[in-house]
């Protein structure tokens, strides 16, 4: 009779212990978190009860929560009286626990759960509805880890940082997570090799560029000193490559152009100036006629003032000759002002070709200024690419080779973990097994590594093997 009784119960216990765990199963079959190994029979057992049972599937063997731990709460209640089974749905979901250990829940509030396993925490959280809900009887209520908090990994690995924690990790493990031991290898030389072809174009760029500048200096010198011809560097002009070549012949056809241009202009001066001469010339001849005709006008008029003291000659003869004297004045003071205008023309002239000269001379300063320039700031960077090239084919694989030897030596593993208040720091070994916010250092043993030796910086101008 008293079995009897006891089924009803029993079969409660049983829908409300499926209605828990079958979102956890359907999350399984989903591709939720990797399970972790089932807690033993025993331990279950001793714990007693839906309500303190954490996940056998998502949990470490005596695991305490901490910060950034993220759980999956499930919270279901038995109600006799519409005999169904009540999922709590606000509750049902995923929650992380913070910083400070608190777990914020909607209804039941905040609960400090760092350092809890997940059965006490169900057991708070069940205890904590019953009162604030005055409920008859605690919910039952199901807490599995749904994601761990991050281990983090530093030191002589490939890609130091933080990492997702997974069940089952050991320090091997989390080495491989990390990629390893940083190592030199065939990529790496690859780099290099790229490298040094990238430094070899930039070299032969600049050598490029300081030939052009070269010839443009010898132009700009040509034209500064008004020479006929560009003297050109003979260790250039000696050379027979053909861009080279283009280079010399588009310097020299710069040159013969800016000559005939500046000449081009002289001469029409030249010819403004050999016609204004010539007009001179007239103009001095027309002045001599002018005096000429002056001087015979003069003549006549003291003549016919003698014939008129006489009464041999009228006055109009006398006033016919004064008014001829008048005119030739005017017309050698005409003539005298245009001879002075013809000569202030020749003196633009002159002026308009030392104007002429002389901007052509700043321009060629400036620009002979700036070449100069351009081959001082050419000599550090030549330099710099004939080292990188020399670190990329010498140095840097020497280095890097012996540094690959050194680092074969058995890496030393140390692992801080969080104890309380205080952390604690334990040396460990590939198969030494991991927990949430672990903190594994690898070092690697004291090895001395070679050093990486410059060769003396070449002198100004010199040339280098390189080259």
């Amino acid at each position: 009779m008293r079995a009897a009784h006891r089924l009803p119960a029993l079969l409660r216990r049983g829908l409300v212990l499926g209605a828990v765990c079958l979102p956890a199963g359907l999350a399984g079959a989903a591709g939720g978190p990797h399970p972790a190994p089932p807690v033993p029979a025993a331990t279950a057992a001793a714990a007693g009860g839906l309500a303190g049972a954490g996940s056998a599937t998502g949990n470490l063997a005596g695991y305490s929560l901490g910060p950034l731990d993220r759980i999956r709460l499930r919270v279901f209640e038995w109600r006799a009286s519409r005999d169904e089974i009540f999922a709590w749905t606000a509750l049902n979901d995923e929650f992380t626990i913070g910083a400070d250990g608190t777990l914020s829940l909607p209804i039941v509030g905040d609960i400090t759960v760092a350092g809890l396993p997940t059965r006490e925490v169900g057991r708070l959280i069940a205890r904590r509805l019953r009162e604030r809900m005055e409920l008859a009887d605690a919910p039952d209520t199901a807490v599995e880890i749904a994601q761990y908090r991050p281990f983090y990994i530093s030191g002589a690995v490939d890609k130091p940082g933080e990492y997702a924690f997974r069940p089952g990790l050991t320090v091997g493990k989390a080495v491989a997570l990390a990629g390893g031991p940083p190592r030199v290898n065939d990529g790496g030389m690859l780099r290099l090799e790229r490298d040094a072809i990238t430094a070899r174009g930039d070299l032969a760029s600049l050598h490029k560029e300081r030939e052009q500048l070269s010839l443009r200096l010898a132009r700009l010198i040509a034209e500064r000193d008004d020479k006929p011809k560009i003297d050109f560097p003979k260790e250039l002009a000696s050379r027979s490559e053909p861009g080279l070549v283009a280079l010399i012949e588009r310097e020299v056809s710069i040159f013969d152009a800016r000559r005939k241009a500046l000449a081009t202009q002289v001469d029409a001066i030249e010819d403004l100036k050999r016609f204004l001469r010539q007009q001179i010339e007239a103009l001095n001849g027309q002045l001599a006629t002018i005096d000429t005709q002056i001087k015979l006008i003069a003549t006549e008029i003291r003549s016919n003032e003698q014939l008129a003291e006489r009464g041999l000659a009228t006055q109009q003869r006398t006033i016919a000759a004064g008014r001829s004297m008048a005119q030739m004045e005017s017309e050698k003071l005409r003539t005298s002002t245009d001879l002075l205008r013809a000569r202030e023309a020749i003196s633009r002239a002159d002026l308009s070709i030392l104007d002429m000269r002389s901007r052509r001379a700043t321009e060629v300063t400036a620009d002979l200024r700036d070449t100069q320039r351009g081959l001082e700031q050419l000599k550090p960077r030549m330099e710099m690419a004939e080292r990188l090239i020399l670190e990329a084919e010498v140095s840097a694989p020497r280095f890097l080779t012996d540094r690959a030897q050194a680092r074969r030596a058995r890496p030393n593993y140390r692992i801080t973990r969080q104890v309380g208040a205080g952390a604690q720091e334990i040396g460990a070994e590939e198969g030494t097994a991991l927990l949430p916010g672990d903190t594994v250092t690898v070092e690697l043993p004291n090895i001395d590594l070679p050093v990486v030796s410059w060769p003396n910086p070449p002198r100004p101008g010199a040339m280098t093997s390189l080259q």
